[in-house]
């Protein structure tokens, strides 16, 4: 606890001298300017920094060094360099990646796109893991031609395990009673409050999607190392391999240090006697980001995190951002208002949450394609429950072959937390006017018209679900029963049951928006992000202005801030997240996917 004080003291000190002293260099730091490329250029990116889908976030961030990068900026700048003769290479560090399987799909197809072009891809490791899971890490390595590892390192792709938390004997000592309902089998989101053990259905359903998930990371690995998938999945199961061990495996191609990788990148590039100089992805980035823009406008709305109702937000102790249904509505009715836009590319990454929000949501997904405005959904990690929601009525749905999607099912209740109350000494008094007033009352049992009550509302939202999915996939309500009852599938199931409608990324997407406003595939469009981003020169400037969304104390820039000094706490926080949701705000938990404490994922 003293750690995080400390941090937290550290970083508003600091603040305070840059506010102080340093307010205009900054600033002019900040201000955008497009920096100046040479001739022959060996692009470099860690990928041990975060990737993130949206690029909101603190306005500092440069300044401490974490200003985050989106998935589509990577994406984009890649294909971009793929056609630029100034580009030669890719020197990438991999080691301790942070995307989820979905976006780590994206960057990989990214790279193969970028070594189709017949430039080189060349990765780094110091490790694949050490002491912790670096499956996920060592899959999007082996997308390069060529994987260097550190000598000592180890290649820790140990594999998938799912292991969720389950609360429900903290709360019996705690004696809070869980009165939670699904809609139906596999909507495992309460079993945490409910059970201590997984049911049969939700057992089921993780090892199904587990085992889907496997099958293509030993089928991609195999197929980027030209071996048999025995020797892959043979070699996963001898994990961690020591650094020898995983040349021999011919898993890893050469072992040496950074320095080492740079001078050989650098040198591979050498065109006669002119050089190659090594310029950072995201300089690359914000250099060529305008630079080919042109053709019909298509437009980028990005819905990320958990499903609420109003503006979105982020939680400072997980670090993790939501998808306020109110804020996204409105950046796809700029884009349907503007007639500059012919389409709609809208990237979900969101594990669901409110089903009201959610619905606001596809109402806006519904009004733009009466308008003519062909929308595209793009699915990244997750789009699952209210994920698949907002989705449902799309012209089109893409997903990662590793998105984790479905999920179409309901859950509503409240925690009685009475006994909990009483064992410190803590009462409730309470008058009541009305037959169902204590119906969400946390000191109270449901009453046997409350529980009709909510029943009947669980039926209610679990039928409109289930209906909308129907006419948006073109499917009876039976068949939609039988593949939704809240199970989670992959992306590629999902495409096999019709849930989707085509496996790849944004530029799988962009090529669907293309088709739907009659432009060939790969032909020229603007791609633009909807509401556009604020520049970091913009955000200090609105701090200094006294914008509200920007000050330091309760918003985006103080919630950052403190979610910078939880960050070495963060896996243990979002454990404990979904307990804390439903104890304070169960109504975003309607339409939600269950936590799976995958490892590795």
């Amino acid at each position: 606890m003293m750690r995080v004080l400390v941090r937290i003291f550290a970083v508003f000190g600091f603040l305070v001298v840059l506010l102080i002293g340093g307010a205009i260099a900054v600033g002019l730091a900040l201000a955008p300017g497009k920096p100046d490329l040479p001739e022959s250029i060996v692009l470099e990116f860690d990928f041990e920094r975060s990737l993130q889908e949206s690029e909101a976030g603190n306005p500092f961030g440069s300044v401490f060094g974490d200003d985050p990068v989106s998935v589509r900026t990577i994406v984009d700048a890649l294909d971009r360099a793929g056609r630029d003769p100034r580009v030669k290479g890719l020197v990438a560090k991999v080691g301790n990646s942070t995307m989820g399987l979905g976006a780590t799909q994206e960057v990989r197809d990214a790279v193969a796109r970028f070594r189709a072009t017949g430039r080189f891809a060349v990765v780094h490791a110091e490790t694949f893991g050490e002491f912790s899971n670096g499956t996920q890490s060592y899959y999007l390595a082996a997308a390069f031609d060529e994987v260097w590892l550190q000598p000592l390192g180890n290649l820790g792709a140990t594999g998938f395990l799912a292991s969720p938390l389950f609360y429900r004997g903290t709360l019996d000592k705690l004696d809070v009673k869980p009165q939670i309902a699904k809609r139906h089998e596999y909507k495992s989101a309460a079993e945490p409050f409910m059970e201590t053990t997984m049911t049969p259905a939700n057992r089921e359903m993780i090892d199904s999607f587990l085992g889907d998930i496997y099958g293509q990371l030993v089928a991609d690995i195999a197929g980027d190392r030209d071996l048999p998938p025995e020797a892959v999945a043979a070699a996963i199961d001898r994990a961690p391999l020591l650094d020898k061990e995983a040349v021999d495996a011919k898993l890893v191609d050469r072992l040496g240090y950074y320095d080492e990788v740079l001078d050989a990148a650098k040198e591979r590039a050498k065109d006669g006697d002119k050089k190659a100089e090594t310029v950072k992805l995201t300089t690359y980035a914000g250099a060529v980001t305008q630079a080919n823009d042109q053709g019909p406008v298509i437009a980028v709305v990005i819905g990320e995190g958990g499903i609420t109702r109003g503006e979105s937000d982020s939680n400072p102790l997980t670090g993790e951002r939501t998808m306020g249904g109110a804020e996204v509505a409105a950046a796809l009715r700029k884009a349907i208002d503007d007639p500059q836009v012919k389409a709609i590319l809208f990237r979900v990454d969101s594990p669901g949450g409110s089903a009201v929000g959610s619905e606001v949501v596809r109402r806006e997904v519904q009004r733009a394609r009466k308008a003519g405005k062909p929308v595209i959904v793009s699915m990244a990690d997750l789009a699952a429950s209210g994920g698949y929601w907002v989705a449902m009525s799309a012209d089109k749905i893409v997903a990662q072959p590793a998105t984790l999607t479905g999920s179409i099912g309901v859950l509503g209740g409240k925690l009685n937390i009475t006994g909990a109350q009483n064992m410190v000494g803590l009462t409730v008094d309470t008058l009541a006017k009305g037959g169902n007033a204590g119906m969400w009352s946390q000191q109270t049992d449901y009453s046997p018209s409350e529980l009709a009550r909510r029943d009947a509302m669980l039926d209610d939202i679990y039928g409109y679900f289930t209906r909308t999915v129907a006419e948006g996939r073109g499917m009876t309500v039976e068949r939609v029963h039988e593949i939704a009852k809240g199970r989670v599938w992959t992306g590629r199931q999902a495409k096999e049951l019709g849930l989707v409608d085509a496996l790849g990324g944004y530029a799988v997407a962009l090529d669907l928006a293309r088709e739907a406003i009659g432009l060939a595939a790969g032909a020229p469009v603007t791609v633009r992000l909807y509401p556009r981003a604020k520049s970091n020169f913009e955000e200090l400037m609105a701090l200094f202005n006294g914008d509200e969304t920007a000050s330091l104390g309760s918003t985006s820039i103080g919630k950052a801030l403190l979610a910078d000094a939880l960050e070495d706490y963060r896996p243990q926080l979002r454990q404990v997240a979904p307990l804390l949701q439903a104890a304070t705000r169960p109504e975003e938990m309607t339409v939600l996917l269950p936590p799976l404490g995958v490892a590795g994922y």
